[in-house]
């Protein structure tokens, strides 16, 4: 069990509207699987400029980790404050099937609104030589990381993640595009893309420090195959679910914002 607190919010034009979405925005928390409401308060609706405001703060138990993350990916939290636990352990492939059911719920939401998967905005464009240089480096066997660096991220337990997506492009393409969302948060060992018929499939085999930067990567990039290497078991610490959810609230706030301009008229 996961317990915290979210902090929504509802904004418009329209006072009366302001209110009711926000009330309806709590009603459909209430009746999310897994979820538990012990407390919710609400502010008064007040006018900023031309605008109305109104927040909520709900007191919330969430039965496992999935149902927490699935909640602030649905209803976008402006903050959120955990609890407990002060630490979660799960076997790999528990949080393997988390990060397979949340991403299966971003494919739903991605075609829904007719949207592609979402590069990395902090990562960092590399110059084009440089890029030509990192694509021959990882096509390589000189490109791989040695056992000794190998050794070095898995003492400091770093997670070891295989994971093979779908990409537009050809391969050439697909492995640029691929290399660019990254970020530097990731250490690339092997990366290679290949063509099957009008579709490419691009996999890397990567390093990375964080749980969270798996979970933002398969948020971001939806791929059709995650496989958690090592470690064995994943520990969470309460700062990092709480991330965890930020991120997504955040992520999931964007995808909105995509889909209601692409809505309205321009």
């Amino acid at each position: 069990m996961i317990e915290g607190t979210f902090y929504v919010e509802s904004q418009g034009r329209d006072e009366k509207t302001v209110k009711a979405s926000l009330e309806n925005l709590v009603k459909s928390v209430e009746k999310e699987k897994g979820v538990k409401v012990k407390n919710k308060v609400f502010e008064e609706v007040a006018k900023d400029g031309e605008n109305f405001a109104s927040n909520a703060e709900l007191e919330i138990e969430f039965s496992g980790l999935q149902e927490y993350l699935v909640a602030a990916m649905r209803f976008a939290p402006y903050a959120i404050i955990l609890d407990s636990p002060k630490k979660l352990s799960m076997t790999k492939d528990e949080f393997v099937k988390v990060i397979a059911n949340i991403t299966a719920f971003t494919k739903i939401v991605f075609k829904k609104h007719k949207i592609r998967s979402i590069l990395s905005g902090q990562a960092r464009k590399p110059k084009e030589e440089e890029e030509k240089n990192l694509l021959d480096k990882y096509a390589s066997e000189e490109g791989k990381l040695t056992d000794e660096e190998i050794d070095a991220l898995l003492d400091q337990n770093a997670l070891r993640v295989k994971m093979v997506l779908q990409v537009e492009g050809d391969e050439k393409s697909a492995l640029k595009n691929l290399l660019r969302s990254l970020g530097h948060e990731v250490f690339v060992h092997k990366m290679k893309a290949s063509k099957l018929e009008d579709q490419t499939l691009a996999a890397f085999h990567v390093f990375m420090y964080e749980p969270k930067t798996l979970v933002e990567l398969s948020i971001k990039l939806v791929p059709v195959l995650v496989e958690l290497i090592e470690p064995e078991i994943v520990e969470l610490s309460i700062l990092e679910m709480q991330d965890m959810g930020i991120e997504l609230a955040a992520t999931y706030f964007e995808l909105a914002h995509m889909a209601f301009t692409k809505a309205s008229p321009s």
